[in-house]
C-alpha cells in the first residue's frame, strides 16, 4: 500500500502539472486562483479564477483540507513546478491562494490574512448560522478583486461599452460577482463610460475608492463588457494589423487603403494625416473606427 506522504506528493504532481498546461493571454500575471473554503465542512464559499486551468480548483483547494483538518497537519505553503500555494487559516474559513512562484510569497500572505480577516468580521452571523447558502458571499468578491485585480489597468486606457448590437456569445458574459451593492456600483461607474473618458478621468469623477472603481473596470474587462484603448491624439503611433474587411472598404474606399497603408509604426497620425487629402479631425474618425474593428493597433501598446 502506498503510504500517505507518497499518495499526497503524488496527487500534487498531478493536480500542479495540470495548472501548469493551462493556457492564458496574462501571462505576466502573479496570481492564478483565490478561494475561500469552509473550515468546518469543507464546501467553497467563494472562487475567483484568475488564469484558466486544466484542474478544478476547488479540488484542489478540498485537498488542502483533507490535510489540514482530517490529518490535523499544518501546511502554510506548497511550492512544485514553479508555483506557490499559499495557505491560510481563519477561525471559519481556510484561504487558498496559488501564485506563480515568486521569491517571497511574504506579501501576497499578508494580503490573504487580511481577506480572511475582514471576511470573517463582516460575514460572521452567517457562518456562526451555516445554512449552506453562498449567496450572501459572492459580494466579497468585490474586496478581493481590490487587492488582486484581474489585471492591472493602464489609466490612460480609454475604456468603451461593447454594445448589445456588437455582442458575440463570448462577449458580454454574465458578472456573477454583479450583485447587490456591487451591481449598483457597476451601474454607476458604467454610466461614466463615453468611449472618451480615460480611466483615470472615470475614477476621478465616479467619486468612488480607487481600490473599489479600479476593481470594478477590472470586473467590466473581466467579462468583455469594455474594451480598451488608448486615446488617439495627433502624435499616437498606429501599426497596420490586418487587411480592412470588404465593409468599411465599401465604405471608405481607396483612401482607407491608403491609411492603412501609411500605419507602419512609424510615422505619427499627424504625419499620416499630411499624406492624405483630409483634414485631422476625419482622418482621426477613420481611425478611431479601424481600431474598434481590430484593423490598426497602437505600435507601443503594453497592458499589465
Amino acid at each position: 500500500m502506498i503510504s500517505y506522504d507518497v499518495q499526497t506528493s503524488y496527487i500534487w504532481s498531478i493536480v500542479l502539472q495540470l495548472i501548469i498546461m493551462s493556457d492564458s493571454k496574462d501571462q505576466g500575471a502573479k496570481v492564478r486562483y483565490l478561494s475561500l473554503v469552509r473550515r468546518e465542512g469543507g464546501e467553497p464559499i467563494i472562487g475567483i479564477p484568475y488564469r484558466e486551468m486544466s484542474v478544478d480548483p476547488d479540488l484542489v483547494a478540498s485537498f488542502v483540507l483533507a490535510i489540514i483538518i482530517f490529518e490535523n497537519r499544518q501546511l502554510k505553503t506548497f511550492t512544485k513546478e514553479g508555483y506557490v500555494v499559499v495557505i491560510e487559516e481563519g477561525q471559519y474559513v481556510v484561504g487558498l491562494l496559488i501564485i506563480d512562484k515568486v521569491d517571497d510569497d511574504a506579501e501576497y500572505r499578508q494580503a490573504l490574512i487580511k481577506l480572511i480577516e475582514r471576511f470573517e468580521s463582516e460575514y460572521e452571523v452567517h457562518l456562526q448560522n451555516w445554512k449552506g447558502d453562498i449567496r450572501p458571499f459572492r459580494e466579497y468578491a468585490l474586496n478581493i478583486l481590490e487587492i488582486f485585480q484581474y489585471r492591472k489597468l493602464d489609466w490612460e486606457l480609454v475604456p468603451r461599452m461593447v454594445t448589445k448590437s456588437e455582442a458575440a456569445p463570448d462577449l458580454q458574459a454574465v458578472i456573477p460577482w454583479s450583485v447587490g451593492e456591487t451591481d449598483e456600483k457597476l451601474q454607476r461607474i458604467s454610466g461614466f463610460i463615453n468611449g472618451k473618458r480615460t480611466i483615470g478621468e472615470i475614477i476621478d469623477q465616479s467619486e468612488l475608492p480607487e481600490g473599489e472603481a479600479l476593481a470594478l473596470l477590472s470586473m467590466l474587462d473581466r467579462y468583455k463588457w469594455i474594451t480598451l484603448n488608448r486615446r488617439l491624439e495627433e502624435k499616437s503611433i498606429l501599426v497596420k494589423v490586418m487587411e480592412p474587411p470588404l465593409l468599411l472598404r465599401g465604405v471608405y474606399g481607396d483612401q482607407l487603403t491608403a491609411l492603412v497603408e501609411l500605419c507602419d509604426g512609424t510615422r505619427t497620425l499627424h504625419e499620416v494625416c499630411e499624406s492624405l487629402p483630409y483634414n485631422m479631425e476625419a482622418v482621426k474618425t477613420v481611425a478611431k473606427n479601424l481600431i474598434d474593428a481590430g484593423v490598426l493597433g497602437y505600435h507601443d501598446l503594453e497592458t499589465a
